[in-house]
């Protein structure tokens, strides 16, 4: 009994990492959770780094075994306290380095996180067989008021502020409009819809991603761009149920990174590598990428505060990249109209509307200029990819609809070239385009409808009326 007990006597990390091969049981602040792993024998691994008041640098690595997901802890906060008891000590890479092992047959351990103004710990996940939260609770506070004077500044601490480092620095989340191509960010954000194989989710925060580029070598090429928007991915039924202002970001991770999450859950999203695929933007994990439930978290209440202003104003689904305002390339005959976005459009509970948007072109089919016009049948006929922030849309381009934008026939072949080549932000005449294009936002009207009445919503499209391009 003795031995038993001294296991679960507390001990400082700089202490327990010379009891090797002993078993100890300490209190840390959590670091870093990774990727839950299979080891050879089927079972769960998860690794967490965690330090308390002795040992903060580089930390204590502690290797949690179990032979469920879900009995693995469940990181909530990036600096959440967590007490383990009769863990092992252990020696690796040729006795140079320690770590931990947690292994439920013997070790337990509870979770816990701060609430409040920070002053009370609430455990939100334990192990079956931890039955000594009492007795560790008055260790809690004070490693918790401990690391918090750091934070506050506390002049007799001063000389000890190197422990904070690793804790204190706040993590900087970038919202989805700040995201860059090839750079990696944090973000918090709203689960809407995860796969059934659970390696791509689909996420959001209220806010417009920035126009990704467009760097195709020829424009023929274009018709491909933004073919892996979110309404082409997911059925519009499920659409229905997302909102229809900000992205919606189509994030590809390990499925045991969304062992623990839901749609609808709010989870922050440690060094997401951001990219562009066919025009549109891609989440992608990276081998340091983790997923933290992110629930009744400041951050959310501030994120929904921005969106709900946002939705309030007379402007709310208009593009944030388009601000102050788009070019005045185009004027509608509908301007007193509402603006909508795409997505509003596409979930719209109505076959047939109209609408009036602001939008890029990013696409034209066909691309050359005289493949417009018909003389057989004498019609003129061009798609237009259309694209904002939360969707894009193939809209036609017909006939008198056609004259109108253009303003002009179609014989002058020039001058229509000058202006698609505007409209889809093209800086030379040639067909091959060395740099990246930069369409400019327009404003337009559409018309939605359907071809055959036995099945309107299977066969709804989308149509550009009543918009006229300025010279």
């Amino acid at each position: 009994m003795a031995k038993k007990r001294d296991s679960l006597k507390l001990v400082k990390i700089k202490d327990a990492i010379n009891l090797i091969n002993e078993q100890v049981s300490l209190i840390g602040i959590v670091l870093e959770q990774r990727e839950p792993k299979r080891c050879r024998n089927n079972d769960w691994i998860c690794t967490l780094k965690i330090i308390d008041d002795s040992y903060p640098i580089p930390g204590l690595t502690v290797n949690v075994f179990s032979s469920t997901l879900e009995e693995l802890p469940q990181i909530k906060n990036h600096n959440d306290m967590i007490v383990f008891t009769r863990i092992k000590m252990q020696v690796f890479d040729g006795g140079k380095r320690v770590s931990a092992a947690c292994n439920k047959r013997f070790s337990s351990f509870a979770i816990y996180e701060r609430v409040g103004n920070g002053d009370d710990l609430v455990c939100y996940q334990y192990t079956s067989n931890f039955n000594e939260e009492a007795q560790y609770k008055s260790s809690l506070d004070d490693l918790r008021k401990l690391f918090a004077s750091f934070s506050g500044g506390d002049e007799a601490l001063q000389s000890a502020s190197y422990i904070i480092k690793p804790y204190s620095v706040a993590k900087q989340f970038s919202f989805l409009r700040e995201i860059k191509k090839g750079k990696c960010f944090d973000l918090v954000c709203k689960i809407l819809h995860v796969d059934k194989d659970m390696s791509v989710v689909f996420v959001w925060d209220g806010t417009d991603a920035p126009p990704a580029s467009i760097l195709s070598k020829r424009i023929e090429e274009d018709k491909a761009f933004s073919s892996l928007s979110v309404h082409t991915l997911l059925s519009r039924d499920t659409l229905l149920s997302f909102p229809t202002v900000g992205t919606i970001l189509r994030v590809t991770l390990s499925s045991h990174l969304f062992h623990q999450v839901k749609p609808g859950d709010w989870v922050k999203i440690y060094h997401l590598l951001c990219e562009v695929d066919k025009g549109s933007w891609l989440g992608k994990f990276t081998n340091s990428t983790t997923v933290h439930l992110a629930q009744d978290d400041r951050l959310v209440e501030k994120i929904m505060r921005i969106y709900d202003k946002r939705i309030s104003s007379k402007f709310g689904h208009v593009p944030f990249w388009s601000f102050p305002s788009p070019p005045g390339l185009t004027e509608t005959d509908h301007d007193s109209a509402p603006f909508v976005t795409l997505m509003d459009i596409i979930t719209f509970p109505k076959v047939t509307w109209k609408y009036r948007c602001i939008v890029r072109v990013t696409a034209a089919y066909p691309w050359q200029i005289e493949d417009f016009y018909s003389d057989e049948n004498h019609r003129h006929r061009v798609v237009l990819t259309l694209e904002d922030p939360t969707a894009t849309l193939e809209a036609f381009l017909c006939d008198k609809d056609a004259e109108y934008f253009w303003g002009l026939g179609f014989k002058d072949t020039e001058m229509l070239k000058k202006k698609q080549n505007r409209l889809l932000g093209i800086r030379q005449s040639s067909n091959l385009v060395l740099a990246s294009r930069n369409p400019p936002w327009i404003e337009c009207c559409i018309l939605s409808y359907y071809t055959h009445k036995a099945d309107p919503w299977r066969t709804r499209l989308y149509k550009i009326f009543g918009t006229r391009l300025l010279d």
